[in-house]
């Protein structure tokens, strides 16, 4: 099933705790502090693979979890770091966090990190100096980044194949590359976008069969809706059109209004037309008036029969040609994080609400990932993390919102009560 728009989360590992730990040896009377850190916590990528071509082996996983980094051991032992995670994604898949697109993979092996993993703990042996010889504290594992992410898959590709159903897109494309779709004498038998490689004098290029364009597909009508997206990221559209109908320059002039009415950028594209099915008699008479009234729109005009062959070759070096004139696919611009104006320098971005029962909740991702690395059970690690919320504002910012000696105040899983200083 080809699925284009998928939603996912991702949770990096948690980071390993370091350990408060001290050097017991025989004949050493002061063993100092000698607690490892902890690992780093495995991070999550994103990379792009041309071994895919649709989001469908993740329709179903929608939680993806990297592995966290061991805990630190005594004499100096560091922990393991946690292994990452690499999630393979079609080549062209655009990955939107927040509301805002950050990336957009357009190159094979391509990575992207969604998820950084949380930086473990240091050991107590971090902590030693001259002024503090015997630190009986140390810093738990960082919590890793979580995010939800949608990611939408728009086909890279330097030809799109446009045109109504039946028009021999499909029959095109299996002739000129080793794709095989579906092939049949009725319309929508290609369901979802069809990539080939075309070989070509040591050269090549990719073409896209893009299935469902019908008279009302900007509005759904038909599979068009689905897949007119594709058409915007190819470099050249290749219109087939199919000289056996009625009026073959009817069904194109709807496809191009159809392009038209999806966006107004398609109309812009590098268009090359191609008659197709003239190995019949009722298409065959009609090449002259149909190349007649295409050129006089300004487009160029070709022939072919793919069914038996005549004029691939020759159309395939024009495609070749064309391509040589226009620009790369460029990647589409991200939207950077705005940073938070007048917080303390290294300070953490925080909010404070004042809750029912009256207790203050300090919420912040960058600031709960800080608190959470000092241990409550030490005291130690509890009058650094004093001085760490005066250094940041917070204490201060508490005080401007009317807190009181003795109210609760709860930043992530840590609740503390509030006292004035002496």
């Amino acid at each position: 099933m080809f699925i284009d728009e998928v939603t996912i989360k991702v949770i990096a590992g948690k980071g390993g705790d370091g350990i408060v730990s001290f050097r017991r040896e025989k004949f050493v009377p002061q063993g100092g502090p000698d607690g490892g850190d902890g690992g780093d916590g495995g991070s999550i990528y994103l990379e792009a693979d041309e071994g895919y071509n649709t989001l469908s082996h993740l329709r179903y996983h929608k939680l993806f979890k990297a592995t966290a980094g061991q805990n630190g051991g005594g004499s100096r032992c560091f922990g393991k770091k946690g292994d990452d995670l690499v999630i393979k994604v079609p080549v062209g898949t655009m990955v939107q966090k927040d509301g805002r697109l950050v990336a957009d993979l357009t190159i094979h092996k391509e990575r992207y990190l969604v998820a950084k993993g949380g930086r473990g703990g240091r050991g107590n042996a971090r902590f030693a100096g001259a002024s503090h010889q015997a630190p009986r504290f140390a810093e738990r594992g960082e919590i890793g980044e979580e995010a939800a992410l949608g990611l939408e898959l728009k086909v890279l590709a330097d030809v799109g194949l446009v045109g109504y159903p039946n028009a021999g897109k499909s029959t095109f494309l299996s002739s000129i590359s080793a794709a095989r779709p579906k092939i049949a004498s009725y319309p929508f038998t290609t369901l979802s976008p069809v990539l080939g490689v075309v070989d070509l004098a040591d050269q090549s290029f990719i073409v896209a069969d893009l299935p469902g364009l019908i008279q009302g597909a900007h509005q759904g009508v038909g599979l068009g809706i689905e897949f007119l997206k594709h058409v915007e990221r190819t470099r050249l559209l290749v219109h087939l059109v199919d000289l056996s109908l009625p009026a073959p320059w009817e069904a194109f002039d709807e496809i191009n209004r159809e392009l038209a009415s999806y966006s107004e950028q398609l109309p812009q594209k590098p268009q090359l037309v191609i008659g197709t099915k003239i190995d019949l008699p009722e298409a065959a008479a009609k090449k002259e008036e149909f190349k007649t009234k295409i050129t006089g729109l300004g487009y160029e005009v070709d022939f072919i029969s793919a069914a038996i062959g005549e004029n691939i070759r020759p159309v395939l070096y024009r495609i070749m040609a064309k391509l040589k004139t226009l620009p790369k696919i460029e990647k589409l611009a991200v939207e950077p994080e705005t940073p938070v104006a007048g917080l303390p320098l290294g300070a953490p971005e925080f909010s404070i609400v004042k809750e029912a029962d009256g207790s203050y909740r300090i919420s912040g991702e960058t600031l709960v990932k800080k608190v959470m690395r000092f241990n409550p059970d030490q005291s130690e690690a509890l009058l650094r993390l004093d001085q760490r919320l005066k250094s940041w504002g917070i204490l201060t910012a508490l005080e401007e919102e009317g807190i009181k000696e003795g109210d609760l105040v709860r930043i992530g899983d840590y609740e503390f009560t509030f006292e004035l200083e002496d």
